[in-house]
C-alpha cells in the first residue's frame, strides 16, 4: 500500500486530472519528490546487466558473497559484519524483529518507516520531537533516553527530510555511554555529503558493540528500481540478524549493478561535484522566491519552509503538477505541518523549470 513517500510517480500520474501537465514546455512529469542522483546511474551498470542477464535462469547468490567482499574494500570491515539487503528499508524491518526491543525511540520529523518497523515488531514506539526553534537539529540530551527504558534509538543522519546533520563524535559517545541500547544509524544519503568522514560512524560499527548503520546503494548510484543496500554491525549481532533475514531477497541483477556501481571512482567523483555546485545554485535561487524559506543543503534535497499566508504544502504541490513537476509535500511527516516541502536537487535545466514555475505560482496574486 502507497504510504505517502516520495518517488511513487505512477501513482501521482494516475491521480492527475486530464489537463495536467499539459501547459506549454511540459514534458511529461519532472520527479523532484524522489531523491535519487540526477545523473542517473553508471554506464557500467547497464552493461553488466546486459551480459549476464541470462543468469536470471538461477537462484542468486543466497549471501552475496561477492557484492559483501566488494564493500569490504570500500570500509573497514570484514565480510562477517555486513548484511545485504533489498534496499535499506527491508533492514530497518530485519533489526527490530531480530534483537526484539520493547521500546524504541525514534526523532521526529524522519523516515516514517523506524516506526513502521519497530510496530511490526510489536514494539512501543517513543517519539521525540526535533524543535522548530533550533532548526529540527539533534542535540544530544540526557533527558532523551533518562527513565525511557528503550532498547532501540533510530536516527537518520542525514535526517530525511530537513537534511540536518549530527556530528560523528556526538553518536559515537552517544552510544557508548548507552551500551544497552542499539543505535541504529540510517545514512541513506552519506555519499552526498562533502565530508563525510565528519558525520558518519561506519568506520565505528563493529568496534562499537551496540552500534548498527544502513547504508543504501541505490539512491547515489541512481536505481532504486533494483532495491539494494546494507548494514554494517558487530558479527554478534550480525549472525543474530541473519537468523531472521529471508532467503534470496536481493535479485542477481541488483547484485551486479552494485558491484560495478561502487568500483566506479569516475562516477563517484563527478556526482559529488556536479551536486556540490548544482544544490548551492537552486539553493540561492529558491532563498530568492519571496515566500520561500529553504534550509541551507547537505545532500541531494533542499528542505522548504513556505511563509506566505494562503499558501500551503499540498496546495502548492497541486499547483506544480500544472506545470508537470512533482515535489515532495512534507505534511505527513510527524511533527511537521502544512508548510513544508522537500525537492530533489536535478539537473540545471530541469532545476531552473522548477524555479520558473515555482516564481510563476508564489506571484500570482
Amino acid at each position: 500500500m502507497f504510504k505517502g513517500h516520495g518517488g511513487n510517480i505512477k501513482h501521482t500520474i494516475r491521480q492527475l486530472p486530464c489537463s495536467a501537465g499539459k501547459r506549454k514546455g511540459s514534458n511529461g512529469i519532472l520527479d523532484f519528490s524522489a531523491s535519487i542522483n540526477p545523473l542517473g546511474y553508471p554506464e557500467n551498470v547497464r552493461k553488466i546487466i546486459w551480459k549476464n542477464f541470462d543468469d536470471i535462469l538461477h537462484y542468486p547468490d543466497i549471501d552475496c558473497s561477492s557484492l559483501r567482499k566488494c564493500i569490504t574494500q570500500k570500509i573497514r570491515h570484514s565480510e562477517d559484519e555486513i548484511i545485504v539487503g533489498n534496499g535499506s528499508t527491508e533492514l530497518f524491518y530485519l533489526i527490530p524483529r531480530a534483537i526484539k526491543p520493547a521500546k524504541g525511540i525514534i526523532f521526529q520529523p524522519t523516515f516514517s518507516e523506524f516506526a513502521e518497523a519497530l510496530k511490526c515488531s510489536h514494539a512501543e514506539v517513543l517519539h521525540t520531537m526535533l524543535m522548530v526553534e533550533e532548526d529540527f537539529c539533534f542535540t544530544y540530551r540526557e533527558d532523551h533516553f533518562d527513565d525511557k527504558k528503550a532498547e532501540m534509538v533510530f536516527l537518520c543522519n542525514p535526517n530525511n527530510p530537513t537534511g540536518q546533520l549530527v556530528e560523528k563524535t556526538v553518536i559515537v559517545n552517544m552510544a557508548r555511554q548507552h551500551p544497552d541500547i542499539i543505535f541504529v544509524v540510517d545514512e541513506a544519503f552519506m555519499d552526498f555529503v562533502d565530508t563525510p568522514e565528519r558525520y558518519s560512524v561506519i568506520n565505528d560499527a563493529g568496534t562499537v558493540r551496540n552500534l548498527i548503520v544502513v547504508r543504501s546503494l541505490t539512491k547515489f548510484y541512481g536505481f532504486p528500481g533494483l532495491r539494494i543496500g546494507y548494514l554494517v554491525a558487530h558479527v554478534d549481532l550480525v549472525k543474530k540478524m541473519t537468523e531472521y533475514k529471508e532467503p534470496w531477497s536481493v535479485n542477481t541483477l541488483a547484485q551486479y549493478a552494485a558491484r560495478v556501481a561502487i568500483e566506479d571512482e569516475e562516477f563517484i567523483s563527478r556526482s559529488r561535484e556536479f551536486m556540490l555546485q548544482e544544490r548551492l545554485y537552486l539553493f540561492n535561487e529558491l532563498a530568492d522566491i519571496h515566500g520561500l524559506l529553504p534550509y541551507k543543503p547537505t545532500v541531494n534535497y533542499i528542505f522548504i519552509k513556505i511563509n506566505r499566508v494562503g499558501m500551503t504544502s499540498p496546495l502548492l504541490r497541486e499547483r506544480l503538477l500544472e506545470y508537470g513537476i512533482a515535489i515532495r509535500d512534507c505534511s505527513n511527516f510527524m511533527g511537521l505541518n502544512d508548510k513544508y516541502f522537500r525537492v530533489a536537487v536535478r539537473t540545471r535545466d530541469e532545476n531552473m523549470r522548477l524555479i520558473a514555475a515555482l516564481k510563476n505560482i508564489t506571484y500570482d496574486k
